[in-house]
């Protein structure tokens, strides 16, 4: 047999050598030279779409326009009800304890002589005999009475102890007053107490995306001296109004103390706060 030397063309791929004088129809043959160009076609088409992912927010953030919330703050005239009048109240009358019977003993009277002029009377002392034959005893005057044993009451009956019992001091209650003659004002009036709202007050995000508006009634404690506590929420709105709302309360400085009868007093304000959106 001879040797049969098979020469290969330069241009010819390790696929033409495997599949030589094989049946390259079969399949295998198409899958090996279209096999790179598929993983080129694959990557391409992977990278266009991680492209498209990152730069699709940046896109659509152009397209759409940003829609603005604008907060308005409106400052309307609260109605502060009227006191309850005082209502008289009727003393509880206490009856007086019963009181005990004094018992009165029975005396004579035993006076000693006098000298005096012989038109008047005098009642002579009674003899021995008749003072031994009694069961009175001696006074000023003969009276009828108890013969028996009187108790004389304990001067020490009510005496609690020895030494001074401590002195209990209550403290004055400040009483807070809801309308008085001259009502606490924020220093500079309500075009000032706008103009700090204005500034602090933030619109809540969950309000803002959930459409929530309204008003928050903040009711507060305006000391003498002007400070604010106790803040509370009379009526709210929820989704972080009535937060936002105390916030802005907290960081309010001092007040104008409310006046009556020309001295500072402790007023209880209520202040509506409105959170409302443009459209």
């Amino acid at each position: 047999m001879e040797n049969q030397t098979v020469l290969h063309e330069e241009d010819e791929t390790l696929e033409d050598i495997v599949f030589q004088n094989r049946n390259k129809a079969y399949g295998a043959y198409l899958l090996r030279t279209g096999y790179h160009k598929s993983i080129k076609i694959a990557l391409g088409i992977g990278v266009s779409l991680f492209c498209l992912a990152v730069a699709a927010p940046m896109i659509l953030a152009n397209i759409k326009p940003k829609e603005k919330t604008e907060l308005t703050i409106v400052l309307e005239d609260y109605i502060i009800p009227d006191p309850p009048k005082d209502v008289p109240i009727e003393p509880k009358l206490t009856p007086p304890p019963p009181q005990e019977e004094v018992k009165v003993p029975k005396t004579i009277a035993f006076n000693e002589p006098e000298i005096v002029e012989d038109d008047k009377a005098t009642e002579l002392p009674p003899d021995q005999e008749t003072l031994n034959n009694t069961d009175a005893k001696i006074g000023s005057v003969t009276q009828d009475g108890d013969t028996g044993e009187i108790p004389v009451d304990d001067p020490d009956k009510f005496k609690t102890g020895e030494g001074t019992a401590p002195v209990e001091i209550k403290a004055e209650v400040e009483q807070e007053f809801l309308s008085v003659e001259v009502m606490p004002e924020y220093a500079g009036g309500n075009a000032a107490l706008a103009k700090f709202l204005q500034k602090n007050l933030r619109y809540p995000r969950n309000a803002s995306d959930a459409g929530i508006g309204g008003k928050v009634y903040v009711q507060f404690v305006v000391g003498k001296d002007g400070n604010i506590s106790n803040i509370d929420i009379l009526k709210g709105l929820g989704f972080g109004c009535d937060e936002e709302a105390q916030r802005v309360i907290k960081l309010m400085p001092r007040w104008k103390p409310g006046k009556q009868s020309g001295r500072n007093v402790t007023v209880k304000f209520t202040l509506p706060i409105v959170f409302q959106l443009d459209q």
